[in-house]
């Protein structure tokens, strides 16, 4: 998992995007949407890797990859958590197929 930051403020939209196969099948309900505790966007994927730009308002954050390998086993990834500021998120399958992205979120 890749996760830098920049400290800062900027606008952006919370969201869970859900991918199978590498195909974005639909994006759940703005996540922490009544405190705005945190917000993504810019999301960008593809068959093994993902990446989207977050911003941390207040509590923590991270990253979690659902990738598929071929002994047709799921696997989950987590990014570290982090704090106040803004965030690259992304996870990396590797050579495995990415299923599904998200976030989570913590005080």
């Amino acid at each position: 998992m890749r996760i830098s930051g920049k400290r800062g403020r900027a606008a952006g939209i919370a969201a869970t995007a859900v991918f199978v196969g590498g195909m974005l099948l639909g994006t759940a309900s703005p996540a922490s949407a009544k405190s705005n505790d945190y917000a993504c966007g810019n999301w960008k994927s593809g068959q093994h890797k993902w990446t989207a730009s977050c911003i941390v308002w207040s509590g923590k954050a991270r990253a979690e990859t659902e990738c598929w390998n071929k002994k047709r086993k799921t696997y989950a990834k987590y990014g570290a958590w982090v704090g106040r500021g803004s965030w690259s998120f992304g996870g990396n399958c590797g050579k495995d197929k990415l299923v599904s992205v998200g976030t989570n979120w913590k005080r």
